[in-house]
């Protein structure tokens, strides 16, 4: 393109030459002017074609077509929320029973997309979806952090014992939450999250001890409420150790409760 306006201007520089030393035109002028108006033509249609779209890139595989009475199954888009391999496999298993080569899941998975995932991925670099395998790890990359922050976690977290809810029943729910969850604490995270959100009367003893499992943390618990059942701890108000209880033995059963833990 550079070479041919090069030589245009070139030629227009020889016409005007040619006008300063003749009056008259001659037939070397006039091929000089035909020469002209056929490069001036050719810079023109380039120039058009330069700003033609390439639609066949708009495509990653423009040459793939559907298999005959193929239908899209119904799928739930991804919005950027979930779990970008649990996606993927959900998307592999619904799509690929139905016979489809690997071009064509490429090429229809933005049908499963919605919002800013969509246009991530309408935006992504030809050279980095050249193939299906290309595409899942772009979106894994791009939506790992899904995994690596867990909002799941916070429900552990806010899922405190209620005033009249007993411990069994507390923990039962807790484990609940947490088999729900895809990556889960360290066991060591979970009893720490656990005695957190434990009834005042269970975490004042239960809060400065180490426990290896839930099996020792259970153990403990054991202890604490047949002591409240037998009126030697009190829901309302705990009672100090160095208080006299009423006998040495109670006394001695509430010290063992905080200091002495069976694992």
């Amino acid at each position: 393109m550079n070479l041919m306006v090069q030589q245009f201007q070139n030629l227009k520089s020889g016409q005007e030459e040619n006008k300063t030393n003749h009056n008259s035109p001659t037939m070397e002028g006039e091929k000089i002017n035909e020469r002209i108006n056929k490069m001036e033509e050719m810079i023109r249609r380039a120039r058009e074609m330069e700003d033609l779209m390439d639609y066949q890139s708009l495509s990653l595989f423009p040459d793939v077509r559907l298999l005959p009475k193929f239908k899209m199954p119904t799928l739930d888009k991804f919005d950027r929320t979930g779990y970008p391999k649990s996606y993927l496999k959900m998307y592999m298993r619904a799509i690929k029973p139905l016979g489809v080569t690997e071009e064509l899941l490429a090429q229809m998975f933005q049908n499963t997309l919605t919002g800013a995932t969509l246009r991530w991925f309408l935006n992504l670099d030809d050279a980095r979806a050249r193939r299906w395998e290309d595409i899942c790890r772009e979106f894994h990359n791009q939506y790992k952090y899904n995994i690596e922050v867990d909002i799941i976690r916070r429900d552990l977290e806010t899922t405190k014992q209620e005033p009249k809810e007993s411990f069994s029943t507390f923990f039962t729910k807790w484990r609940s939450k947490a088999t729900q969850m895809m990556n889960r604490p360290s066991e060591e995270e979970q009893l720490v999250i656990v005695v957190k959100n434990l009834l005042l009367v269970y975490y004042k003893y239960l809060f400065a001890q180490y426990f290896p499992n839930f099996k020792a943390l259970i153990a403990t618990r054991i202890q604490i409420e047949d002591a409240i059942n037998n009126f030697t701890i009190k829901n309302e108000d705990p009672p100090r150790f160095k208080k006299n209880l009423g006998s040495s033995s109670k006394t001695e059963e509430v010290y063992n409760i905080y200091k002495n833990v069976p694992y």
